[in-house]
């Protein structure tokens, strides 16, 4: 979820307050039109991630780097949880941030495991859903 919550809308429209899920969603279909087709990355094999079901194939992994690299949490190519931890406090509702940070923070060596940033992504992804799914959101 927080993986998609600091998009370049946000960057856009200048709002430097939190979102609600409605704007949320509305950023997460931006994003989505521009990674999926990039990527080939097929609804029936991205629409289940928000149920916690991560089909390992190349195509979705890279979808979800693409996601990342546009919601600007990833530095020198790489997954970065300071940098995501930063944009859930600035963005997500207060309900979230804690519960998100704290997902980030116990997945936080996930990436360093992983050199395809590909790969980094999509087990970090993974790892946050795993950490608390009641609040995971991903385009």
């Amino acid at each position: 979820m927080l993986l998609i919550i600091i998009a370049k809308f946000l960057v856009l429209v200048a709002i430097c307050e939190a979102m609600t899920m409605k704007q949320i969603k509305n950023t997460g279909k931006m994003l989505r039109k521009t990674c999926q087709p990039k990527n080939n990355a097929a609804d029936e094999k991205i629409d289940p991630l928000n149920e916690g079901v991560f089909i390992d194939e190349k195509e979705v992994k890279c979808y979800i780097a693409c996601i990342m690299k546009m919601a600007n949490t990833m530095k020198n190519g790489r997954p970065n949880i300071e940098t995501a931890m930063m944009q859930a406090d600035l963005l997500l509702p207060e309900e979230l941030k804690e519960p998100a940070k704290e997902a980030l923070t116990a997945c936080r060596k996930v990436p360093d495991a992983h050199k395809d940033v590909c790969d980094a992504a999509f087990h970090l992804t993974q790892c946050v859903y795993n950490q608390n799914p009641d609040i995971f959101y991903f385009p």
